[in-house]
């Protein structure tokens, strides 16, 4: 049996796809120290992480570098997250890290990751129920800190861009332990306010500091929340629970009073945008309406109502007559077509068909009598022509005039050698037969 012989690259291709398919590390958070740290001028880190008993190749693309929210440095202690793959060119393992953490706040990571996916399984975050913004918001109720920077960010952004905004705060703690219940409270008197939209905001900070809304029972209230809701917690770079179940996620407060207000200068180029179509608009209408007018006082009609109430009965009169020419005429021709179709009725019916065959039959009669007729007198005068050409042709005839016919032995004798002396004969003449007998024979010259 000969052995098979593969490349090395065919064989670290296939280590590759058997780790890609059975080593997955979803929600799998490696612990070690940061070892050989190079930060390349690309943007990406290339480094070890290890612990005191094994040591691995790591790698970070710049676009996850770009995220993180502290800096990196030799002999730090983390958490990576990331996938484990087979580097084919120096047949290395290697570990391709998404996401970086300190390791002091491993375990809030964990209880963050672990919410958020019990809370998205039962459909807290779905996109289906989350609710479309209204078309004009004029009214909002902000849910915040009193003395927070959010607050402050919020109200500016408003100032400048709708300074008519009927503006409610619904002051709340934004950190700490009590801050989930504090927040709840606030969002639940806030909804019942009648506003058009809530806005839902806070400063930056570290993930600690954040972590109160990430709470499951706030994201379970927003969830329940009847008005529309912006949320803008934090950085961009910064993500929470609450954001996700939020109808609208913004990356900071500033972008939440930019989503609920419009921009009072766009207002008023759109007014006046408006305001010269109305203008114009008018205008031509007016325009429009001394044309019509203009024509209306040139028309003849309106200018004499009479007589155009005479030319218009007059027109009737016309048509009226020419209706009942039209009208008169498709009667006759409805007439003609009537007697047509009686003719064709009549022609077709059966008591026609019989009433013509009677005719027929009685003119085929009288013909066939008078050709009889004619035939048989033709044939009684051909009859009498052949009986006077038969009476004198016949014998009869000829006996009448004194010829006589003698028989010898039933045979008629035509000459004196065919009978004998004393022999009996038989003669026959116009009126009878006599028998004789032959005395004497004398022959004739001839």
């Amino acid at each position: 049996m000969s052995a098979r012989v593969v490349p090395v690259s065919a064989l670290l291709t296939r280590l590759k796809n058997v780790i890609a398919q059975s080593v997955p590390l979803d929600g799998v958070w490696i612990q070690g120290e940061i070892s050989n740290l190079t930060k390349h001028r690309s943007g990406h880190y290339y480094f070890s992480i290890k612990d005191s008993r094994s040591e691995m190749s790591c790698v970070m693309f710049a676009s996850y570098v770009n995220r993180l929210r502290f800096s990196v440095e030799e002999g730090m202690q983390v958490l990576v997250n990331g996938s484990v793959s087979i580097y084919e060119q120096r047949g290395s393992l290697q570990l391709y890290v998404k996401a970086m953490r300190p390791e002091g706040i491993g375990e809030l990571y964990l209880e963050f990751e672990q919410r958020k996916r019990r809370l998205e399984q039962q459909g807290y975050f779905s996109e289906e129920a989350k609710k479309p913004q209204p078309a004009w918001i004029e009214n909002i109720g902000i849910v915040t800190a009193r003395d927070g920077a959010a607050l402050q960010d919020v109200l500016v952004t408003l100032k400048k861009r709708w300074p008519m905004m009927n503006v409610t705060l619904y002051p709340a703690l934004v950190q700490g332990r009590d801050a989930p219940a504090s927040l709840m409270q606030a969002l639940r008197r806030a909804d019942r306010g009648g506003h058009d939209a809530l806005l839902l905001v806070r400063g930056g900070g570290s993930f600690e500091d954040l972590f109160c809304f990430n709470d499951e029972n706030l994201v379970k209230t927003i969830y329940d929340l009847d008005t529309f809701l912006v949320a803008g917690i934090g950085h961009e770079v910064d993500t929470t629970l609450a954001e996700l179940a939020a109808d609208v996620r913004v990356a900071t407060p500033t972008y939440a009073a930019q989503r609920v207000s419009r921009d009072q200068y766009d207002a008023l180029r759109w007014i006046e945008g408006a305001k010269q179509f109305l203008t114009d608009r008018t205008r031509q209408m007016i325009a429009h309406s001394r044309t019509v007018l203009s024509s209306y006082e040139n028309n003849p009609y309106l200018r004499d109502p009479l007589m155009w109430v005479v030319e218009k009965q007059m027109r009737l009169d016309q048509l009226s007559g020419a209706l009942e020419n039209a009208l008169t005429k498709r009667y006759e021709m409805a007439c003609i077509r009537e007697r047509s179709l009686k003719d064709a009725l009549w022609a077709a019916s059966p008591r026609h068909a019989i009433e013509s065959g009677r005719q027929k039959l009685d003119s085929a009669r009288g013909l066939l009598n008078q050709n009889t007729r004619t035939q048989l007198r033709h044939q009684k005068e051909r009859f009498a022509r052949s009986v006077a050409l038969l009476d004198a042709c016949s014998p009869l005839q000829v006996l009448s005039r004194g010829y006589a016919i003698v028989q010898a032995e039933g045979k008629v004798v035509r000459a004196v050698d065919e009978v004998r002396l004393g022999e009996e004969v038989r003669i026959t003449v116009s009126d009878g037969t006599l028998k004789a007998a032959i005395t004497k024979k004398e022959k004739t010259n001839g």
